[in-house]
């Protein structure tokens, strides 16, 4: 009898632990499909430049967006966008047509991984490169949803503090 109970439980937290690993991922859009939800949604976006063969793409890929907490709070209030820069589409933004890499360099991007936020209206904000632990991503993450940045906030006050309200 014991032998039945432990084997269920095991099969319930395999279950439990496959299941939350499913739906605990951040949800994607291209950049096309995302600049037209942010339209939509009236929320801010953050864009993933990207290529394959980045091995700290992959690792803030494993590490900051397979935190639990930022796939929520990336869930929850933004538009997640992703671009590998090596894809040869065509980008629409503000009624221009982009290559991958023609709106990379718009964007300022020059190494990768690098992350670009866009307001609520699709207006690009900032762009932030390389490699973020995902505790400082999931401030950066509140810093920007509550456009700090417009009140003239620092990131580095805002660290400090976790408030733009001051």
């Amino acid at each position: 009898m014991k032998k039945k109970y432990i084997i269920l439980i095991l099969a319930i937290v395999i279950v439990n632990v496959f299941v939350f690993s499913i739906f605990s991922q951040v949800k994607w859009y291209d950049f096309n499909a995302g600049y037209s939800a942010i339209k939509n949604s009236k929320k801010p976006a953050v864009i993933d430049f990207y290529a394959d063969w980045c091995i700290w793409c992959k690792t803030m890929d494993k590490e900051t967006f397979g935190n639990s907490m930022v796939t929520k709070k990336m869930s929850n209030d933004y538009i997640a966008i992703r671009i590998n820069v090596e894809n040869n589409e065509t980008l629409l933004f503000d009624n221009k047509k982009f290559s991958t890499q023609e709106f990379a360099a718009y964007c300022g991007v020059d190494g990768l991984p690098t992350l670009v936020f866009m307001d609520k209206e699709g207006q690009l904000v900032t762009r932030i490169p390389g490699y973020i632990k995902s505790d400082v991503f999931l401030s950066l993450l509140d810093y920007m949803k509550d456009e700090c940045y417009k009140k003239k906030v620092s990131f580095s006050d805002y660290m400090k503090d976790k408030d733009c309200n001051k």
